[in-house]
């Protein structure tokens, strides 16, 4: 077979593929014979037979003698390697800036080449997943921040054979790994210290954003440990561009804070925003979730995520969602922080 005839059935399984994913050819339903198919497409029904043999073969259609072509996928791990992954974010931030540096450290270990994809706010997240897709590249780590994930889409993409591990997300449902600080633990370890050393008013200043899951279980875990305590949220749409807040939201907070003898922040830019404006207005102490520079300075007791132990387990995910035989069905791991006091 010359190049360009695989070049020309390799391209009419993406168009498969692709009506897969938008929804013409839906799970269970019978696909159109082979003849329809080469008229719908513009190629020979030789080519369509050749693309349909891939596509049963990597466990997306089945072909049953008598009863047609039917889209049948496969959820669970197929066989194939580690050689390039895709890392998605919608951001870049210094938090996961150190995260890139662990998981680049990570994947020189393993002889993997990183890619990185900023996703942007105009393009939907599930088309920027399938544009991956559709290079050919079938691992993905992505990193969902405030993006709406769907398990429908979720579902469709692990059955048109997309690995995919979360980061810094407490759950990925039913089709995706998921890797992310043990959050209740964070909050736990500051609370004991500021306990220790002697706070018995303790307040907690957080992003206001419902959608991240690892936030709401922080202010969850706050509120467990101090059921009469009370909560200060900042607009997220700030969470980029602390230096923009107005002068009322930054005398709000201090005024909230003023009532407290100890302060848990959310996240460490938070913490070293609000103490630096705090400082030089009352004495107090705080513990913040995250390892920034100007934190040490600040006196701020910190819990640092473990980026190192999250990239490892990352790629243990790929690897067990890349080995067909490994069984695998997707999990949620919860890294333990490392306290820096």
């Amino acid at each position: 077979m010359n190049q360009a005839e695989e070049n020309l059935y390799r391209k009419v399984k993406s168009d498969i593929c692709r009506l897969i994913f938008e929804g013409t050819y839906q799970e269970g339903e019978t696909i159109p014979a082979e003849r329809k198919l080469s008229e719908k497409l513009g190629v020979s029904r030789v080519t369509v037979r050749k693309a349909l043999k891939l596509l049963e073969e990597e466990r997306i259609i089945s072909r049953v003698q008598g009863s047609g072509t039917r889209v049948a996928m496969y959820y669970g791990a197929r066989q194939g390697d580690m050689e390039i992954i895709t890392l998605v974010a919608s951001a870049q931030n210094e938090f996961f800036a150190s995260f890139l540096d662990a998981f680049q450290t990570e994947a020189d270990k393993q002889n993997s080449l990183v890619l990185f994809k900023q996703k942007t706010p105009r393009v939907p997240l599930e088309k920027c997943l399938y544009q991956i897709y559709e290079k050919g590249i079938r691992n993905i780590v992505l990193w969902p921040e405030n993006l709406k994930l769907e398990e429908k889409m979720f579902r469709l993409l692990r059955g048109l054979g997309l690995n995919m591990v979360l980061f810094d997300s407490v759950d990925g449902g039913s089709y995706a790994d998921a890797v992310c600080l043990d959050n209740s633990n964070a909050v736990k370890t500051l609370h004991a210290k500021l306990r220790q050393e002697g706070c018995r008013r303790i307040g907690y200043v957080g992003w206001e954003a419902e959608g991240i899951g690892s936030l709401r279980v922080r202010e969850e875990e706050f509120l467990r440990l101090e059921p009469k305590g009370k909560i200060k949220n900042i607009p997220y749409q700030y969470h980029n561009c602390l230096h923009t807040l107005s002068k009322d939201i930054v005398s709000d907070t201090l005024r909230f804070m003023k009532d407290y003898d100890g302060i848990i922040y959310a996240v460490g830019e938070l913490g070293i925003t609000f103490e630096g404006y705090a400082k030089e207005n009352y004495v107090h102490k705080a513990g913040m979730i995250g390892v920034l520079q100007g934190g040490e300075e600040l006196g701020i007791y910190m819990v640092e995520q473990d980026f190192e132990k999250m990239a490892g387990q990352i790629f243990r995910c790929l690897k067990q969602q890349n080995e067909g035989d490994s069984g695998w069905k997707a999990s949620s791991y919860h890294m333990r922080g490392k306290p820096q006091f």
